[in-house]
């Protein structure tokens, strides 16, 4: 009994803390993510319709190679897999979207897909990652994410988490193809705040709230 009781209690944590750090989270919660580099800002809103899937949209104003292409695009998120184990878990997510893409001072349509996998425990967290935008024009953003982190003590859902994350990217339109910048993971509650400085100086900001 007393096994069962530390697997559920495990598993609740791993759940409910990982579910704050995804594009999906709980049934009618509303998601606000906003992302900060000198060179990329973005914010995505959503509404998780059900725990496997949210609607919502996605704002993208880039500046790469001295041009600015802004997106805007309606997104669709779905958990594809998600697996629980004792100390553990692991998931998979896809999403996709169309919409549009102001450059240069003209209109095109835009298309966005996107995958995520990560496996986590109490301890231990990864990610892998991949983005693109793309367009009929010369807009195309594409964007390859890898982190690895720990954190240095563990903490329950109504505590303050921390995670020492090292974030690798690698951004071919960007002038600096291969970013990588070491941040901090701050969550408490349903607020998640990631802030860090690449090896080039350069500020990552990055949030995710749910209400």
């Amino acid at each position: 009994m007393l096994k069962k009781l530390s697997f559920a209690f495990v598993v609740t944590c791993l759940t409910s803390l990982t579910a704050l750090a995804h594009p999906v989270s709980y049934k009618d919660g509303y998601g606000i993510m906003p992302e900060y580099t000198p060179d990329r800002q973005e914010i995505e809103l959503n509404y998780s319709v059900t725990s496997n899937y949210a609607i919502g949209v996605y704002l993208v104003d880039a500046s790469y190679k001295g041009s600015d292409a802004t997106y805007i695009i309606p997104r669709f998120n779905y958990k594809l897999y998600r697996k629980n184990e004792l100390e553990s878990q692991t998931n998979l997510y896809v999403s996709g979207g169309a919409g549009t893409v102001d450059y240069k001072g003209e209109d095109d349509l835009a298309g966005f897909a996107m995958f995520r996998a990560d496996y986590e425990t109490r301890r231990i967290y990864t990610l892998l990652s991949g983005q693109t935008l793309q367009s009929s024009g010369e807009s195309d953003i594409n964007a390859l994410r890898y982190r690895a982190g720990f954190a240095p003590y563990l903490a329950g859902f109504n505590d303050l988490n921390t995670w020492l994350i090292a974030q690798v990217e690698y951004l071919p339109e960007s002038e600096d193809e291969w970013v990588v910048t070491p941040l901090v993971r701050l969550f408490y509650s349903n607020y998640l705040v990631e802030i860090g400085s690449s090896t080039k100086g350069d500020l990552f900001f990055a949030g995710i709230f749910h209400f």
